[in-house]
């Protein structure tokens, strides 16, 4: 029996090797599609072939010279957007916290800290811009974190994300100790607002009067979407303080009561830590961070701190349970709901767009591809927000129809099965691309694009997991939109109507810091190779800061 077992393993080994021959040749020839092939290769169960583009893209550059050379053009399409934006702000409001690109001026709204200078750090390093990052890091050393304008407050969130944030990161990539002094002057001035008996920071401070608290009431987002940014500062810096305020008012949100675990009431008061329960579930608006630092937390920790990775897993399924909704034409949202009793409201606004990727990265680091699924089909649904609007930009917030096609009279097919085949799926994908926002069963609520990063953060994310070069294409479809429709003389500015393509009458006085920050950022990560800025040892703040995973 012997030689019949020596035969029948040559046997194996000659049609094995047939099989990828004829596999490799019909790949490189274009009959067999590398979408379709990794499709067929996940169902059987196994991994990536080494020319095909899978198991997370690593060799996608190499193995497609084509592909490599396209990626290469976008980049530098992405590059000269931010050349453009940082140069509108360089000439008209240079050490301001804002460009008003239409007016050519600039405004002080945060309080005159230089906000988009400062968030724009590490874009600009990250991108190579060294001349433009250098004069920007010399004006750091000019701003005095200490004081705001008289009678402006500051708000405790929006500059710890923004303006520690930002120079953490950019600490981070430059290793200036310059930067991290002026970082722990932004720590200083901030943890002032920690002064409440629970702990739970004030959602604004008045640097002119300190013991002027403000109001008790602070929604999740702001409370809960400061760990990453003070327990790094601690550990750069040895003080342990900062890190202790930040994980108190972590606790304190943990601890208030409420119905449902993994889901939190979306404000809480900072004097008493009792959730005000009339305001609703969702992970957006109010929310939305909160969710995200329950992973990223974990990761920061280098996973050596599992009970922010349970809490997250805990979200994840009260989400699902009680957040997720699909409408008849086949698209996943995220709504919202006023009691976990009450109806899901079909109601999506575009900074819930985040979610995908967030639950894409917790797929991978928490091993649940069972997640997966769930945010490819989130993604979709936030990127068609964008396709099929006439501008080919996403609106602020969308709804939803979910009962019949009656409520939507210009939806006339049937409703695609709950378990489409994958043939049913794809030809559903096919006769999505021909239509309209309505066609699809999405209304615009709220019309204005204001240059927001979430859904090209979800596809950066994605295609980092995945591989699957479509998330790429999806983010130049959105970046060609962009350079359409939101591109001025000076820079870049918001959008009022996205269903308005006369760009003139459509343009707001307006350029958030976070288009530099984040939207211009993840676009360039989102074509960049694999090895800038890996998420094995960086994790990204709610700014898209970069944080080097900790060591222990």
């Amino acid at each position: 029996m012997r030689p019949l077992r020596r035969v029948s393993l040559r046997v194996l080994l000659l049609v094995c090797a047939a099989v990828l021959g004829g596999t490799y040749v019909l790949t490189r020839r274009g009959v067999l599609p590398e979408r379709e092939l990794g499709s067929w290769l996940d169902t059987v169960g196994l991994g990536a072939l080494p020319w095909t583009g899978g198991g997370g893209g690593q060799h996608s550059s190499a193995a497609a010279p084509d592909r490599y050379a396209a990626d290469q053009q976008r980049l530098a399409a992405v590059r000269r957007a931010m050349a453009h934006a940082w140069k509108g702000y360089r000439d008209h409001a240079f050490g301001q916290d804002e460009l008003q690109p239409l007016t050519r001026s600039g405004n002080v709204r945060w309080g005159n800290w230089s906000v988009s200078l400062v968030d724009a750090l590490d874009t600009l390093y990250l991108m190579g811009m060294r001349d433009e990052y250098a004069e920007a890091k010399a004006h750091v050393q000019k701003i005095d974190f200490t004081r705001s304008l008289p009678g402006r407050r500051v708000s405790v969130f929006e500059m710890t994300i923004r303006a520690l944030g930002g120079l953490l990161g950019a600490y981070e990539l430059d290793h200036d100790p310059a930067l991290l002094a002026k970082a722990v002057e932004v720590g200083n001035t901030l943890a002032m607002a920690f002064a409440s008996p629970t702990g739970l920071p004030y959602s604004t401070i008045d640097l002119s009067r300190p013991l002027d608290r403000g109001g008790p009431s602070s929604c999740i987002a702001e409370a809960g979407t400061l760990q990453l940014e003070f327990k790094k500062l601690s550990q750069l810096t040895g003080n342990r303080t900062y890190a202790d305020l930040a994980h108190r008012a972590f606790e304190a949100i943990e601890a208030g009561e409420r119905p449902v675990r993994g889901l939190y009431p979306s404000f809480i008061d900072v004097n008493t830590g009792r959730f005000e329960h009339y305001s609703g579930y969702s992970v957006s608006a109010y929310a939305d961070s909160f969710y995200e630092y329950l992973l990223k937390q974990h990761i920061l920790h280098n996973l050596r701190r599992p009970e922010y990775g349970d809490r997250y897993v805990e979200s994840v399924e009260a989400v699902k349970k009680y957040l997720v909704g699909k409408t008849p034409t086949g698209l996943t949202y995220l709504g919202t709901r006023t009691h976990h009793e009450g109806a899901l409201a079909s109601r999506m606004d575009h900074l819930a767009c985040f979610y995908p990727g967030l639950l894409a990265l917790g797929a991978q680091v928490m091993d649940r591809p069972q997640d997966l699924g769930l945010a490819e089909a989130l993604a979709r649904t936030c990127y068609l927000s964008y396709k099929h609007s006439p501008t080919g930009l996403g609106p602020e917030t969308f709804s939803l129809y979910t009962r019949s096609n009656s409520n939507n009279p210009r939806q006339r097919r049937a409703p695609p099965p709950s378990m489409p085949t994958p043939a049913e799926e794809q030809q559903q994908q096919q006769q999505q691309a021909k239509q309209s926002l309505a066609d699809l069963g999405i209304g615009v609520v709220n019309p204005k694009y204001i240059l927001r990063p979430e859904t090209i953060e979800s596809l950066f994310v994605l295609h980092r997991i995945t591989g699957n070069p479509v998330y790429r294409e999806w983010g130049w479809d959105i970046f060609q939109a962009i350079e359409k429709y939101t591109r001025v003389e000076h820079g870049y500015a918001a959008y009022a109507d996205i269903e308005n393509t006369s760009a003139k009458d459509s343009w707001e006085d307006s350029m958030e810091s976070f288009f530099l920050a984040e939207t211009l950022k993840y676009l360039y990560l989102l074509f960049a190779p694999h090895d800038l800025l890996p998420l094995d040892k960086f994790v990204l703040n709610t700014e898209a800061h970069p944080l080097r995973i900790m060591p222990s």
